[in-house]
């Protein structure tokens, strides 16, 4: 009763999506998004191009379903091994956005990749007829209603994969667990990042029995990064030879200032003291140069000729990680502002002891690990980090100790996409 009536307002709702589909395109000042409008309509309303039902006549479809270009990447992994087996399905990827699309489209392990059709009756329906597949895989958290009646009503079995349920989502979903019940019921196996995220699948509805908590397949694709020879160049240019070097990356605004603080503060205390900074988003850093300018701190930008400053601005894009590698002690952003934190695990990997805020929620798990194991510290101020850096900074044993720590960490994260696997046999088998 509850599902058919989930069902039917999302199908009495489908034309106002249908319109807003429409107006974005008629409203849109670019061009180029004009022009790919027949393309995009065909696909958000269930429509596959000849050329692309043509890579999959004939075969056994396994149709993979990611919101976007980061989950696209996090499934690509289990991509390439179930590719690789005996008797592969094709593949056929879809997304929410064309950034994702586009993405999905360049990985060689998916035959096809499309949008994915809106969540109604014709659109999915369409779908369906067109790329007729024997299995679904939904990636994190993208659990569509109409999409999960009509495959299983069509016998396609179903799998999630790096399930998770952020606490925040978890306080919605609970309230509407009557509702949602009956559609995680339509799940055959779920894999979850977490235990947390498969107690609050089972506290929504999800049956315990198609729970198994694999782990973030993310974390297989982490690798010790070694010190890159352009990035070792740069530093030298600055004159940092011999000098510590702390790197915060994926900062937000706001966040910057207490970065800046903190540095100030802690370079009294420890000699030679070095900063990268590397906002979050390129783009912004004119202005975090602009910080950095009133904050009293010499700097230069990767894009400028070196010369010698005390901190280097990472303005382009793929820098971070080659210089985690260089990293005394690491700060993560978007944990001292509500933005819910960014990778954690790309310092710890790289052997750097990891400095984060409060505000973990997107990756509360290895927040906790890393916590629990002395190699990540939490802090809420531009004091607090001030202090944690020159704790850290101050004591050289302790420091190296603690980075190969959350090396170790970092690596025995790693298996998620082979504990999925087993788990999916069900689902994937032809």
């Amino acid at each position: 009763m509850l599902r058919g009536l989930v069902l039917l307002v999302e199908n009495l709702l489908f034309p106002l999506g249908a319109l807003a589909v429409v107006l974005r395109f008629l409203l849109s000042p670019r061009r180029r998004v004009l022009l790919s409008l027949g393309e995009e309509l065909r696909e958000r309303f269930g429509g596959v191009s000849a050329d692309k039902l043509d890579k999959l006549r004939g075969r056994r479809v396994l149709w993979v379903h990611a919101a976007s270009a980061g989950e696209v990447a996090a499934v690509s992994g289990l991509l390439a091994r179930i590719k690789a087996a005996p008797n592969p399905p094709a593949v056929i990827l879809t997304t929410t956005t064309m950034t994702g699309r586009d993405k999905a489209a360049a990985l060689p392990h998916a035959d096809a990749a499309s949008l994915a059709p809106l969540d109604c009756y014709p659109a999915v329906a369409r779908f369906l007829d067109a790329v007729k597949p024997s299995a679904l895989l939904l990636v994190e958290t993208e659990l569509w209603p109409q999409m999960l009646a009509l495959a299983k009503s069509r016998g396609v079995r179903v799998g999630l994969v790096n399930a998770r349920m952020t606490e925040r989502s978890f306080g919605r979903y609970i309230i509407l667990a009557p509702l949602a019940r009956p559609f995680l019921r339509m799940i055959d196996r779920i894999c979850a990042q977490s235990e947390a995220d498969s107690q609050r699948f089972q506290a929504v509805g999800a049956a315990s029995s198609a729970l198994l908590v694999a782990g973030n397949m993310k974390y297989d694709r982490l690798e010790a990064p070694k010190k890159d020879e352009e990035a070792g160049r740069r530093l030298r240019a600055l004159g940092w030879e011999g000098s510590p070097v702390w790197v915060a990356g994926s900062t937000h605004p706001v966040e910057e200032d207490a970065v800046l603080a903190a540095y100030k503060s802690a370079r009294e205390k420890i000699r030679g003291l070095k900063l990268v900074l590397a906002p979050r988003h390129p783009e912004r850093a004119a202005q975090a140069a602009q910080t950095l300018r009133e904050a009293g701190v010499s700097f230069r930008a990767w894009s400028d000729a070196p010369s010698r400053a005390d901190c280097l601005l990472l303005d382009k894009m793929g820098l971070l990680t080659k210089f985690y590698a260089f990293a005394c002690v690491s700060f993560v952003g978007g944990t001292l502002v509500p933005v819910g934190g960014h990778n954690l695990l790309e310092p710890a990997i790289a052997g750097s002891p990891v400095i984060f805020g409060p505000r973990t929620e997107h990756t509360a798990e290895v927040a906790r690990l890393l916590s629990g194991a002395g190699c990540g510290i939490c802090v809420d101020d531009a004091e607090e980090l001030s202090s944690a850096l020159c704790d850290l900074l101050g004591n050289e044993p302790r420091r190296r100790a603690l980075g190969l720590q959350a090396r170790a960490l970092a690596e025995g994260l790693r298996g998620a996409i082979e504990r999925s696997l087993k788990h999916l046999q069900p689902v994937l088998a032809p």
